[in-house]
C-alpha cells in the first residue's frame, strides 16, 4: 500500500493500518535492544562508580530503553510512560537548576551585605583602639561595641526587592527540595497515568492488540510536555546564557535537550504523515529514543571520556598544590574565577565563609598589633589563606584568651555560615559542626574555633573547584 496514494487527511488511518499489518524484524529489534543495553548500562555503571569526581559531581541524568513488539497495553504503560517520565524528569532538573542558581546568587549577595554589617562595628572598634590608651581599651564597655548589627534588612536581588531574606531563603529551599518534585514530577506523572487509565478503559479492545507504536491519543501528553519545554526555554535560555550564566556543560546539556525534544516532536509529526517513508513510519517510536541517547551522551559519556583521558595523561607538574591554590585566592583575578565556578556549582557559601574567616582573623591580629608587639613576635603580621593548613605558624595573638568585644562577629558568622539552618551554611564534617555548636552553647569562644571548618572548606574548594578551572 503506497502512502502517497492517500489523501493527507487520512494519515492517522494509514499509520494505524501499517502498524497492525507490520511483522517486526526480530533481528533488527533485538539488535537495537542489545545496542541500547551496551550503550546505556556499562557507561552508567562506570559513571556511578566515579560519581564523586568533580567532572560529574553535579550531574543527575536518567535513562531508558525500548522493548520488542508487545501489545498496546504494555506499550502504553511501560514504553510511553517511561519516555514521558524521562523527558519530564529531565525537564524538572533544569527548572531545579534555575532555582539553585537563584539561591546561589541570593547567598552571594546576601552574605556580602551581611559581611559589611559584621565588620561595621569591627572597624569602629579598631578606630577606638587607635585613639584610646591600652588601659582605656581594657575598660571599654561592651555595649558600645557589641551591639548586634546583624539584622535581616531588605535588599534588592535581580531587580526586585526581598523584604524578608529569611522567608525568601526558606521559600527557595522549599521550591528546590519539595515543590519542584511535587508540581513538576508527581502531578504530571499522576495525570499521565490517570489519562492512560482512561484511554485503557475506553479502548480496551484496541489496547489488547499487538502494536509497535502507541495509538494516536497517547501522543497528546508528549506534545503538550514538549510544548511547555519549548515555551519555557525562551526564558531559561535568557537566564542560562545571560542572567544567571550557568556552567558551560549544563548550558550545552540543556540546549541539546530542548533542541532534540523539539526536533523529535516535529519529526514524529512528519513521520506519522508518511513524509519519511514507510520504514520510519513503522519505527517512529524510536524517534523519541534520541532524547535519552543525546542526554546520556552529554551527561554520562562525555564526562567519563574526560575522566579516562585525564587518567591516561601523565601527571601535570604545573598543577597547584592545595597550599598554592589557597595562596592564589589573594589574587583578585584568580579569586574571581573561583567565585564564578562556585556560583555555578552551587557552593558559593564555602568561598564566602573562607574569605570572611580570614578577614576576621586579620582584624583580630590588627587589633592586638595596635596594643602590643605580640602580633609580630614571629614576623607573621597577617593571616594568609593557607595558614589554615599550618597551625604552627599562626600568629600567637590568636591563641590569646577570647575578648568579649569580638563575640558579636563570631556569633554572626556562626549564624550565617555554620548553623545548620543558616542561610549560607557550609559543608563541613558533622564532628566539626558539633564541636563548634558546643563551644557556642557553652559560651566557650576562642579565636580559632572556626579554623578546622576553614581548613575543611579550603580542601573542598581545592578538590571541587580547582579541577574545573582553566588557565
Amino acid at each position: 500500500m503506497d502512502l502517497n496514494s492517500y489523501n493527507g487527511t487520512n494519515y492517522f488511518i494509514i499509520s494505524k493500518f501499517k502498524d497492525e499489518a507490520f511483522d517486526p524484524n526480530k533481528t533488527a529489534e533485538f539488535t537495537i535492544l542489545g545496542l541500547s543495553i551496551l550503550y546505556f548500562v556499562p557507561s552508567t555503571i562506570y559513571y556511578i562508580l566515579n560519581r564523586t569526581n568533580p567532572i560529574i559531581k553535579y550531574r543527575q541524568p536518567r535513562n531508558i530503553i525500548r522493548y520488542y513488539k508487545i501489545n498496546c497495553l504494555v506499550n502504553t504503560w511501560i514504553n510511553s510512560s517511561l519516555i514521558f517520565s524521562f523527558v519530564n524528569l529531565t525537564f524538572s532538573r533544569y527548572i531545579k537548576i534555575f532555582f539553585m542558581h537563584r539561591l546561589s546568587i541570593f547567598k552571594l549577595q546576601f552574605s556580602e551585605k551581611k559581611k559589611e554589617k559584621i565588620y561595621e562595628k569591627s572597624d569602629q572598634t579598631l578606630k577606638i583602639n587607635m585613639i584610646k590608651t591600652k588601659s582605656n581599651l581594657g575598660s571599654l564597655k561592651s555595649s558600645s561595641i557589641e551591639k548586634d548589627s546583624f539584622n535581616f534588612d531588605s535588599f534588592t536581588l535581580d531587580s526586585f526587592n526581598v523584604a524578608d531574606p529569611v522567608l525568601y531563603f526558606k521559600r527557595l529551599n522549599s521550591i528546590i527540595n519539595r515543590k519542584i518534585t511535587f508540581y513538576l514530577v508527581i502531578i504530571p506523572i499522576t495525570c499521565l497515568l490517570v489519562y492512560y487509565l482512561f484511554i485503557t478503559i475506553k479502548d480496551w479492545d484496541v489496547m489488547m492488540e499487538p502494536c509497535i507504536n502507541e495509538i494516536k491519543d497517547l501522543s497528546v501528553p508528549k506534545i503538550v510536555l514538549n510544548g511547555i519545554i519549548f515555551t519555557t526555554s525562551i526564558y531559561l535560555f535568557h537566564q542560562a546564557y545571560y542572567k544567571q550564566k550557568w556552567d558551560k556543560d549544563i548550558k550545552i546539556e540543556y540546549t541539546c535537550f530542548v533542541i532534540i525534544s523539539v526536533f523529535c516532536t516535529i519529526v514524529m509529526q512528519f513521520a506519522i504523515r508518511g513524509k519519511f517513508g514507510e520504514t520510519i513510519l513503522l519505527y517512529r517510536l524510536y524517534i523519541f529514543q534520541l532524547i535519552p541517547i543525546t542526554i546520556h551522551n552529554i551527561c554520562i559519556m562525555k564526562p567519563i571520556i574526560q575522566i579516562l583521558i585525564s587518567k591516561l595523561k601523565k601527571k601535570d607538574e604545573t598543577l597547584l598544590s592545595e597550599e598554592e591554590f589557597l595562596d592564589r585566592l589573594s589574587d583578585s583575578s584568580f579569586k574571581g574565577q573561583v567565585r564564578e565556578i562556585a556560583v555555578q556549582t552551587f557552593c558559593i557559601e564555602n568561598l564566602l565563609f573562607f574569605e570572611t574567616h580570614r578577614e576576621l582573623m586579620n582584624f583580630i591580629i590588627a587589633y592586638y598589633s595596635k596594643r602590643s608587639t605580640l602580633a609580630s613576635l614571629n614576623g607573621n603580621n597577617s593571616f594568609e589563606n593557607a595558614d589554615v593548613l599550618h597551625k604552627s605558624v599562626i600568629n600567637p595573638c590568636l591563641h590569646n584568651p577570647f575578648k568579649s568585644i569580638f563575640k558579636p562577629q563570631f556569633e554572626q558568622i556562626y549564624s550565617l555560615y555554620i548553623k545548620e539552618d543558616g542561610i549560607a551554611s557550609i559543608n563541613i564534617n558533622s564532628s566539626t559542626l558539633k564541636a563548634i555548636e558546643d563551644q557556642v552553647d557553652n559560651n566557650n569562644f576562642t579565636y580559632l574555633m572556626f579554623n578546622q571548618a576553614a581548613e575543611e572548606v579550603g580542601e573542598l574548594l581545592y578538590s571541587n573547584i580547582y579541577p574545573k578551572m582553566s588557565f
